[in-house]
């Protein structure tokens, strides 16, 4: 029988250590040690031997979006540095896990230049409701002497088979001016410019000759009403900023907006409507997304040690009383007293146990929560139980009674772990983490039983690297209790003290440590298009403020506008630096980021910068490493010295290997200043000296960049 019952035991032992297949716990293993790639294969081999186990199949989707988070970090890492063929093959190791994610293929295409040109948005300028029918020939006219500028109009609408009417309201002028080589709306405008006038078109054939005056604008301008439907942002967030930049263009902006379909319609000339589209299509990014890797591990001891005599009761009892035939009546005579007879009375004595008992108990809870959330918006993870505490209070039984009446109620308090975190993304993607972290037990009872809660709090900003781990640890609790009891006069006798009393010690130790680790999802998306500037005031002259308004295209509107050259792509063999933004325009409060960049078309092997700003208006506060300085390893030799009482900053590098530098195009730093007083100042180079391998001195071009503090 006994061989049947051990038989049981040793199957019931087997039956639960098999519970998890080997498989799992070697890719747990593996995965605690960050080995995703050999993680994965584990729990592959595990759901293989059982399709259906739903733990196997969570614990592979866990470890597969670990592995792609880590190959798309170090992808980006390696393509920072330069080495692309190292970092493409990372990005195909991130693809093999999430092969339908369209943002590392795009990366990848984009890295290896391979990605074809997609058609991205561009702003399209309204059509007019009626456009000129003219020719596109060039204009021969030369007014040497100054002649009658209805004269001079009335020659180029015959020239063009164009009739030009007048506005009552028209003055006529002398005027010499040279309009050859351009077409007749660029002669057109050119006149209006000089006159200060403008035309209205009337038809296909008419156009009308107006003094251009806010009067004249309201009763002849076209107006036009568009509905432009918000995806990212709400509307009533950019009602208030788009009104205060279309009062540049427009005396009072109609805007109404609609917070059910988050859209704004806007009611004016196209000049104005064109504009609120690109500020709209600027403002209008989707937020980034950012994913956050937790592992909390709680680690609680608790010995407990209870050695010595220990007594029933620490007190000797005794009863009295006869043992006649007569009733007793409850009463004794004191000259009956007799304790010569025994069995009149009897004493107790405590009945005493020695205890031997030693216990130590180690538990250890680990949590791995993986939290997604949108930059800006704060996410809360919250794990524990809601332990009632009970709050009592009196109220009077009757209308102007005594409050005597006890009524109780019930208030639920988190006992747990809470954390509460706030991601901001950063452009050189790095992550800003508002963290707070709450850790509360329950500590006792207190007064009444209530129980007694602990709590321990860290509230901490921190910004790391995408991909970076940070250790949080530290959060320890000791707890040591000691109670000695005893015959009182014998516990304190030396050495024999200890066998008339009785020791019991608790010791109880519980430490928090929590690693975090964030993972960019999608960041702002920036194009080239949205570093660029929007310019406003484009159409004086013209009909209604745009050139679509009077047939002209798009490209002959470019011949006349200032081109501002492409930050990124500089012209082949052009060595310079430059700011970016090149122009930035704040207010108080918040801090100013600009990044130094520089194009090189030899390699550099060191170089140094000096900077200088107006102290009065600005405050360095920090000088980061850009990609360049990055491309070098992991310590590399960076100069960032800053002097805020001469508004003066010098910063430098040295290429660690004498036959390789940096060329091409990059961020080399990022400077963080904070406003000291509303103004302008001028960011500016005011000298530099840069060396190529071979020891040649390079010269640089330089621009400048404004800030402008209100």
């Amino acid at each position: 029988m006994k061989k049947y019952i051990i038989l049981a035991l040793c199957l019931m032992i087997c039956w639960g250590c098999a519970t998890f297949s080997q498989h799992y716990k070697d890719g747990t293993q593996a995965e605690m040690a960050k080995n995703w790639d050999e993680a994965i294969q584990y729990y592959e081999r595990a759901l293989l031997e059982n399709p259906n186990n739903s733990v196997y199949r969570l614990a592979l989707f866990r470890a597969q979006v670990l592995a792609r988070n880590s190959h798309l970090s170090q992808a980006r890492q390696l393509a920072a540095q330069g080495n692309k063929e190292k970092a493409l093959k990372e990005y195909q190791n991130a693809l093999s896990y999430d092969p339908e994610n369209r943002m590392i293929l795009d990366e990848a295409r984009r890295l290896s230049q391979e990605q074809v040109q997609k058609e991205e948005w561009v702003a399209e300028n309204m059509k007019p409701p009626v456009e000129l029918d003219v020719k596109k020939e060039k204009i021969a006219l030369k007014f040497v002497q100054e002649a009658d500028l209805r004269s001079i109009f009335k020659a180029l609408g015959k020239h063009a088979h164009i009739n030009i009417l007048f506005d009552p309201g028209f003055r006529d002028m002398s005027l010499s001016i040279d309009l050859q080589d351009m077409t007749f709306i660029q002669a057109m405008n050119t006149l209006c410019l000089s006159s200060q006038n403008f035309f209205r078109v009337v038809d296909e054939n008419t156009v009308l000759i107006v003094p251009d005056t806010p009067q004249n604008r309201e009763k002849y301008d076209l107006v036009a009403l568009k509905t432009f439907y918000l995806s990212n942002v709400k509307v009533k967030d950019i009602q208030t900023p788009l009104m205060q930049m279309l009062r540049r263009l427009a005396q009072v902006p109609k805007i109404s907006i609609d917070e059910t379909l988050n859209s704004i319609t806007i009611k004016d000339n196209p000049e104005v409507l064109e504009t609120a589209e690109k500020l709209i299509r600027l403002w209008d990014k989707p937020k980034g997304e950012v994913m956050i890797d937790l592992e909390i591990m709680e680690v609680s001891r608790k010995k407990m040690k209870n050695l010595g005599l220990s007594l029933d009761s620490y007190g000797v009892s005794g009863l009295y009383g006869t043992s006649g035939e007569e009733e007793s009546t409850g009463w004794i005579n004191v000259d009956e007293i007799d304790f010569s007879n025994t069995e009149n009375y009897h004493i107790s004595l405590p009945v005493g146990t020695l205890r031997f008992l030693e216990s130590d108990v180690d538990t250890k809870i680990i949590s791995q929560p993986r939290l997604r959330g949108i930059e800006g918006e704060k996410i809360e993870y919250i794990v524990g139980d809601e332990v009632p505490i009970p709050r009592t209070t009196f109220s009077p039984i009757a209308v102007g009674g005594v409050s005597q009446q006890p009524i109780t109620s019930f208030d639920y308090k988190n006992v747990g772990i809470e954390i509460y975190i706030t991601p901001e993304i950063h452009f050189e993607q790095e992550i800003t983490l508002e963290m707070e972290v709450k850790i509360k037990s329950l500590g006792g009872s207190g007064y009444g039983d209530l129980p007694i809660i602990t709590t321990r709090e860290v509230k901490n900003i921190i910004r790391l690297r995408e991909g970076e781990t940070n250790l949080l640890a530290g959060l320890l609790k000791d707890e040591e209790r000691k109670t000695l009891k005893g015959i009182a006069g014998l516990k304190q006798i030396p050495v024999l003290g200890g066998l008339f009393s009785n020791t019991d010690q608790t010791i109880q130790q519980t430490d928090v440590v929590m690693t975090l680790t964030p993972y960019i999802i999608r960041s702002i998306p920036l194009k080239q298009e949205d570093t660029m500037p929007v310019w406003m005031n484009t159409g004086k002259g013209f009909s209604s403020g745009t050139s679509q308004q009077v047939g002209l295209k798009a490209s002959r509107m470019e011949e006349t506008r200032p081109q501002a050259a492409p930050l990124d792509k500089p012209s082949p063999g052009e060595n310079r630096f430059y700011f970016s933004p090149p122009e930035y325009r704040g207010a108080m409060g918040r801090d100013v980021r600009m990044r130094v960049r520089m194009d090189s078309a030899e390699r550099i092997q060191n170089m140094s910068l000096t900077l200088s700003f107006d102290p009065n208006v600005l405050e360095l506060k920090e000088v980061q490493k850009g990609n360049v300085i990055q491309s070098f390893g992991e310590n590399p030799s960076f100069l960032g010295n800053k002097d805020n009482a001469s508004g003066t900053c010098i910063i430098g590098f040295s290429s660690p290997d004498v036959a390789l530098g940096f060329k091409g195009s990059g961020n080399l730093a990022t400077l963080v200043f904070k406003p000291k007083a509303a103004g302008e100042s001028e960011i500016l180079i005011s000298g530099y000296t840069c060396h190529s391998i071979t020891g040649e001195s390079l010269n640089f071009h330089t621009k400048n960049s404004q800030v402008l503090i209100r």
